[in-house]
């Protein structure tokens, strides 16, 4: 039984159908194209990704230190593993929709939770494996490649998500519990992670040194981490010095940790999933009002409630306003450490500003709410239909909402970086009109991307927000946009002064954001006309 179980959450999780939303064999052109748009997403941002690690390989080369990158890959491949299951534990193990349905079956507990682990353990694995690769090609091209030491690279990428699995379910339920105390929970769970990712940052940019290079303050931090964390030094032992009793100690460890807490965690998620069904009751007093708004006024307010309304969904594509404000607060009180930190960038020959527009082209990326709003409509979506509402209308309504989620934090974040960094009149003015245009473009590619390709057919927010091929498009297509215009950049920045280059990247971002606005104007109201939740 537990083999079907298995065969049956793999087939509803791995499908193309699931993922694509629609049934790719009676669309193969659009699946076609839509797969290309994600594979050339991928490219370009495993690319970019990919040679950052290379020539940092090249550097640890020169002094014999290759094998740091091994300290790279296992810290990113756990840092991975630990927001997957943070975002998908609760809803897969302790407060699955469907427990109503398999609790009744004549299905051993342990069978479904064998199988629900199976499919958190497959996801976690192999988005750990895919960030890994970029980097282990670094590694093995200037150390050399074997074959014994790309099977340790491997083999022991699938047993390092172990323990961050079993260690951060418990963190999952925790915020969970905590927040379902509270009668505004969803705010509080918003908080909590958000409080849990930024301690993290707060931590890690707090061990940094900006008197080294900045790729070598993260390698003392990371060479921190490894010696209080075995299974770093054990997975870098096996691969790099082919040391096969560390590599039995990586698999024996968390072979050993993650029975435990299979063994244990039973009673505990039958017991949570059987008390998801009480509510707290809150008397609520305040008189009900009622307003005359506008129409846009009232989408963008929906827009608002639903934002907030879903915990992933806000903790997702609300992380890029969070990192700038937070970035700009500490910029307040770490002046020297976050200007020295960027001066270091600058001498190894990139400009602070392209720095600065960089990590603000990454938060306005990550911001990617037009491409899931719609398809968050999910089965009430024939509601929205059936208003008497045009489709430009409520489309532009959801752009407008991510702009007002990013651009005003993003220009608050400029202004008071600029004036850390010392940067010149003009040149804040040009990089406040390169944001400007670059999230425009952004929201109306996003807008596009689930208007092609939207998902309603959905169990769990999560399925929407970092599963569906229109969130995939959003997120690795706006790192593919940042990764064009630093191409532009490169190949620029010998002939001309930056501002010139500044000038010509808005001309293209702007151009490209009023030809999306235009399509996604005229493809609106045929394809929502079709579309059916």
């Amino acid at each position: 039984m537990t083999k079907e179980l298995i065969r049956l959450f793999f087939r509803e999780n791995f499908s193309f159908r699931r993922f694509l939303g629609f049934d790719y064999k009676k669309e193969k052109a659009k699946s076609i194209l839509i797969m290309a748009a994600i594979i050339y997403a991928f490219v370009a941002f495993g690319g970019s990704f990919g040679y950052m690690f290379f020539d940092l390989g090249k550097i640890l080369s020169e002094i014999n230190q290759t094998h740091i990158i091994l300290s790279f890959i296992t810290v990113y491949a756990i840092g991975m593993a630990t927001m997957f299951v943070l975002f998908r534990a609760d809803g897969m193990l302790f407060h699955t929709k469907d427990y109503e349905i398999l609790a009744p079956l004549p299905i051993s507990s342990k069978s479904i939770l064998f199988s629900k682990l199976a499919v958190l353990y497959v996801m976690t694995t192999a988005f750990s494996v895919l960030i890994s690769l970029p980097m282990a090609f670094g590694y093995f091209y200037w150390y050399g490649f074997t074959v014994l030491g790309f099977l340790f690279y491997l083999l022991g990428l699938l047993f390092i998500p172990l323990v961050p699995m079993v260690f951060m379910s418990f963190i999952s339920l925790m915020i969970v519990s905590i927040s379902k105390r509270f009668r505004a929970s969803k705010i509080v769970s918003i908080i909590l992670l958000f409080a849990f990712f930024i301690g993290i940052f707060a931590m890690s940019f707090s061990m940094s040194d900006v008197e080294q290079n900045p790729l070598t303050g993260q390698i003392d931090l990371l060479s921190g981490i490894s010696k209080y964390y075995l299974p770093i030094k054990w997975y870098m032992n096996a691969v790099h010095e082919y040391q096969i009793l560390d590599f039995v100690f990586l698999v024996l460890s968390h072979v050993v940790i993650f029975g435990l807490y299979f063994f244990f965690i039973g009673p505990l998620v039958h017991k949570t999933n059987q008390n998801q069904t009480k509510m707290r009751a809150y008397k609520n007093r305040k008189a009900l009002n009622y307003e005359s708004q506008s129409i846009y006024q009232t989408l963008i307010n929906k827009e608002f409630r639903k934002f907030f309304g879903v915990t992933i969904y806000a903790v997702n594509s609300g992380l890029g306003p969070v990192v700038l404000i937070v970035l700009s607060i500490a910029s307040l009180f770490y002046q020297d450490k976050i200007a020295g930190t960027l001066t270091q960038i600058v001498g190894v020959g990139l400009d602070i500003e392209v720095m600065l527009l960089l990590i603000m082209g990454f938060c306005i990326s990550m911001t990617y709410t037009p491409a899931i709003s719609l398809s968050l409509e999910g089965k009430n979506f024939w509601i929205v239909k059936s208003l008497p509402i045009k489709a430009e209308t409520l489309m532009m309504s959801k752009v407008l909402f991510n702009l007002i989620l990013i651009v005003p934090i993003a220009i608050i974040s400029l202004f008071m970086l600029g004036f850390v960094l010392n940067l010149n009149g003009w040149s804040i003015i040009l990089m406040l009109l390169l944001i400007l245009s670059f999230a425009s473009l952004m929201s109306f590619l996003d807008a596009i991307f689930n208007l092609y390709i939207p998902k309603f057919n959905f169990k769990n927010d999560v399925e929407v927000v970092k599963q569906s091929a229109s969130a995939m498009l959003g997120i690795f297509g706006g790192f593919a946009t940042l990764a064009m215009n630093g191409l532009i950049y490169y190949l620029l920045q010998k002939v001309l002064e930056l501002n010139l280059i500044l000038i010509i990247l808005v001309i293209i971002n702007a151009s490209f954001a009023f030809l999306s606005y235009f399509w996604m104007l005229k493809i609106s109201p045929k394809l929502i006309l079709k579309m059916q939740a």
